[in-house]
């Protein structure tokens, strides 16, 4: 019966060691032997702390000394206490992972300390590599999202002054026009074209252009309200959207305001620069409820102020504008 309890201590999955009140080893199985490398028979007699240095802080001297004189239990989580017996080939002392448990013991008048140590660095290590795995991909999910809605933006939006483009236009167009049926309001689209920009680019090249057309969106942007919308058609044409209108005459007041704008010169690179813009206006519901035909009625209504001389804004009138 000795014999097969010493096979089954040296072939359990787990150190077992016995140490009596002196701290001196009586039982150091296979796992021990295999996990540092030092034999039973060179171990056995020998003093814990000689053997197991890590033993020496107050901390579980004051446990083992607790289950050898006062009949404690007591178990250290690998969580907080990392390892105990470290192996034979050393290496990172963080890297392992033990779970230390600590049993009196009684034989006759006699009372001994058993330490049981498992090892967990195995599974410590898949669920930190578990971990780390869930972290990675959540970084690269979040990487992905703002990837997209940067990708998103940049579709939408602009690339010269940050506008809308047309395609982003068309969908807030549309929601204004199903929101204004929802709430019964009112609003008004603006088709704008500046006067005499091609002749800048043909004089002072594109780059002085695009700098003319960035300050063009700030000065058509600062005037209207956070709730509007303006964007940028394409070339030097710009539509607006004026939400929540209480009457058809507070469109005028954006006009005359939008005009006056332009009434300063523009400077870029000590050039001083002249613009103006034809501004044409259709408004919901009195023109249409669709969103292509009232930008197609604002346009309209730009080109009358156009063929008229440039410079000013109107209305969309039927008998004045010819519908295409």
């Amino acid at each position: 019966m000795d014999n097969l309890i010493v096979q089954a201590l040296n072939k359990t999955k787990m150190g077992i060691m016995i140490v009596d009140k002196q701290l001196k080893i009586l039982v150091w199985n296979g796992w021990l032997e295999r996990l540092t490398g030092m034999l039973a028979a060179d171990v056995l007699g020998k003093n814990l702390l000689e053997i197991c240095p890590r033993f020496k802080a107050n901390m579980y001297m004051n446990i083992i000394q607790n289950a050898l004189y006062h009949g404690q239990s007591r178990f250290c989580s690998s969580a907080l206490h990392k390892s105990f017996v470290l192996p034979k080939d050393g290496g990172d002392e963080s890297f392992y992972r033990q779970n230390l448990h600590v049993e009196p013991l009684y034989e006759n008048d006699h009372s001994y300390a058993l330490l049981q140590i498992s090892d967990t660095t195995n599974t410590s290590t898949r669920v930190y590599k578990l971990k780390n795995l869930i972290k990675e991909l959540d970084t690269e999910y979040t990487k992905i999202k703002v990837s997209e809605k940067i990708s998103k933006h940049l579709s939408l939006h602009d690339s010269l002054t940050g506008l809308p483009n047309r395609l982003a236009f068309k969908d807030r167009l549309a929601w204004a026009v199903s929101n204004a049926l929802r709430s019964e309001s009112r609003f008004a689209v603006m088709y704008i074209d500046t006067d005499g920009f091609k002749q800048i680019n043909d004089t002072y090249g594109h780059d002085i252009g695009d700098q003319v057309l960035m300050e063009v969106s700030r000065r058509l942007k600062g005037n209207i309200r956070s709730t509007d919308c303006v964007a940028r058609l394409g070339g030097d044409e710009f539509s607006i959207i004026l939400n929540q209108l209480k009457e058809d005459d507070d469109a005028e007041i954006v006009a005359r305001n939008l005009t006056a704008a332009f009434e300063a010169p523009i400077h870029v690179n000590a050039i001083e620069i002249h613009l103006s813009a034809s501004i044409g206006i259709s408004l919901f519901p009195k023109h249409g409820q669709d969103a292509t035909e009232l930008l197609k009625l604002a346009d309209m209504a730009m080109y009358r102020i156009k063929k008229n001389g440039k410079c000013g804004y109107a209305f969309f009138h039927p008998e004045l504008d010819q519908v295409w």
